[in-house]
């Protein structure tokens, strides 16, 4: 009974503030994912080491910092093509550790397999893989509790390779001490091929503003719940670890709803800490309070007020306690007797009810839906229907069916593909139509093409409904990834740069040379000079691109885009 009336409890602190879901919830849930600057980062991170197809890609952070939440959010955006095996617990010995491996992988093995057994059949699976064009890819959480042998073992798997890439991928996350065990002598050699190194920060306090709003809007609370000092002590409190930040904010809103309160101050985030942490507090002191004497203004007597009375009731037999607000009652008389602050909690039971109600049925009604802004009959579009979307924006025509891959596919036109995290104003550089990842409700990952792009809306292209939408909208919803199209120079193949020369170099030279009006032949074996370099890198400065003077994707389209090749633009149009 004392557990089922502690659920009820948590059940109403939801509809009292009339949320959808608890926002403040430690389980790595995608939808909640705050993506940050370095968060995004973090992503691009692992969204490359998936694409490049080559050794190790590492991810480390503080405890609580999201390195978890990050890589299920990958999960949520992984081509059909790529299968994960995520090791969640590799406290294991190297024969357990792909024992398990091959499990993930569906790989069938004997029932006490040798380490050689299991090596074979992985190899052979992998070989098999790639001659279908698919990519597999090993994630190991927590990491730092992996032993050195079982480290190198795992290093061992990278060795079978084609001429171009390694057949398996592997990314390991783990705590700031992973960083320590990887630089020891005995595993240099899987140090070298660490290709991708991202460590993950605790929040800023900026950060830690929009995290809190970003997490209860999420939820269905769009108002101000949290007062501007209560957050600067939330992040005193916390540093900025946003699982910190969960727990503390979580029982800081239990505490408010027990005074119902709709605003959370400074002393209820105090108390919630204390509560939580362990560690003093300063009693409070204000007219008619005595600092040590006398009552204390403090919802923690609350608490044992109403642990007192749960406990009376179990053992003295009282299994008719009729409803949660006769408990409150009981607390609140209680309460009465020991300050003048007591606070009385629901006291209009049918307008808690009114409120309940109408909270189920909106949120019966935003899980219909696939984002809060679409038509509720409006159909999932789905990654296969977004790429065919996107090519019909270069003109191509792209059958997932028939024509398999579709960045193998596009390329074949010299549309190369990309999958990267941007924000507006990158979007903005890019001015190129991109299949934007969207968090749509329970979980799921919705696609829509952005065709058009002004100041303050986009136009979004749902499976053939093209919508007007302003930016915030989006923004609530948009993972941060985008996978775009760009018209490559012909027989381009990587970033050019100092000393190379042939075809995409020559290219590079003549519409460089268009900028100035000057129509230049350029013979197709020019080199990659010193003087051009110079004028890559003036150009990137002109235009606020990396100043890296290398000719890389950003800056090969910037200059796409100003000789006026044929290629689509995000340009303002409105609706056709």
């Amino acid at each position: 009974m004392l557990a089922a009336l502690v659920l009820n409890t948590m059940s109403m602190y939801d509809k009292y503030f009339g949320l959808s879901d608890k926002p403040f919830s430690i389980a790595p849930d995608p939808r909640y994912l705050f993506m940050s600057q370095q968060h995004r980062e973090a992503l691009a991170h692992l969204v490359y080491g998936i694409g490049e197809g080559g050794g190790f890609v590492l991810l480390t952070g503080e405890v609580g910092t999201g390195k978890t939440t990050v890589c299920r959010c990958l999960l949520e955006q992984i081509p059909e093509t790529t299968k994960i095996a995520f090791i969640l617990n590799p406290k294991l010995s190297a024969n357990e550790l792909l024992s398990t491996v091959c499990d993930e992988l569906h790989i069938e093995h004997s029932q006490y397999p040798t380490l050689k057994e299991l090596n074979d059949k992985l190899n052979h699976y992998l070989l098999e893989a790639h001659a279908n064009s698919r990519k597999t890819v090993l994630m190991i959480d927590e990491a730092q509790n992996l032993d050195i042998e079982v480290l190198e073992q795992i290093r061992l798997l990278t060795n079978l390779e084609t001429n171009k890439e390694k057949l398996l991928q592997i990314i390991l996350i783990g705590q700031p001490e992973l960083k320590d065990i990887l630089c020891k002598h005995e595993l240099r050699q899987l140090a070298q091929r660490i290709t991708a190194r991202y460590h993950l920060r605790s929040l800023t306090k900026e950060e830690c503003y929009s995290y809190i709003s970003h997490r209860l809007s999420v939820s269905g609370f769009t108002e101000n719940l949290f007062e501007d000092k209560a957050i600067e002590e939330l992040y005193k409190r916390t540093g900025g670890v946003p699982r910190l930040i969960n727990v503390l904010c979580d029982r800081a809103m239990l505490g408010a709803y027990a005074k119902n309160k709709k605003i959370i101050d400074v002393s209820m985030i105090k108390h919630a800490a204390t509560e939580i942490m362990g560690g003093d507090v300063i009693p409070e002191q204000s007219d008619g309070i005595r600092s040590g004497t006398g009552p204390v203004k403090s919802w923690k007597w609350s608490s044992v007020a109403l642990a007192a009375v749960l406990f009376i009731a179990v053992f003295f037999g009282l299994s008719e306690i009729q409803t949660l607000k006769h408990t409150i009652d009981t607390m609140e008389d209680i309460k009465s007797k020991a300050d003048d602050y007591s606070v009385e909690l629901l006291q209009d039971n049918q307008k808690l009810e009114k409120q309940v109600e109408q909270l189920l049925e909106e949120k019966k009604i935003r899980e219909t839906q696939l984002l809060p802004f679409l038509p509720a009959d409006l159909k999932p579009t789905n990654l296969a229907i977004a790429y065919q979307q996107l090519a019909n924006h270069w003109n191509i025509d792209y059958q997932p069916s028939l024509d398999g891959d579709f960045c193998d596919h596009t390329s074949k036109y010299n549309k190369l593909c990309a999958t990267e995290v941007a924000d507006w104003s990158s979007l903005n550089i890019l001015d190129r139509p991109a299949i934007l990842h969207m968090n749509g409700n329970n979980g799921n990952t919705v696609y829509g093409i952005i065709e058009q792009v002004d100041e303050q809306q986009v136009m979004v292209n749902f499976e053939g409904t093209s919508m007007r939408l302003a930016k915030e909208q989006i923004s609530s919803v948009w993972s941060g990834s985008i996978t775009y199209l760009w018209q490559a120079p012909p027989g381009y193949e990587e970033p050019l740069r100092l000393e190379m020369q042939g075809t995409p170099v020559q290219w590079l030279k003549v519409n460089l040379a268009k900028l100035d009006n000057l129509d230049l032949i350029v013979p197709p074996d020019t080199p990659y000079d010193l003087d051009l370099q110079f004028q890559v890198l003036k150009f990137q400065e002109k235009y606020g691109l990396e100043t890296d003077a290398v000719a890389g994707p950003s800056t090969l389209i910037r200059l796409n885009s100003l000789v006026g090749n044929e290629h689509p633009t995000l340009a303002w149009r409105g609706e056709s």
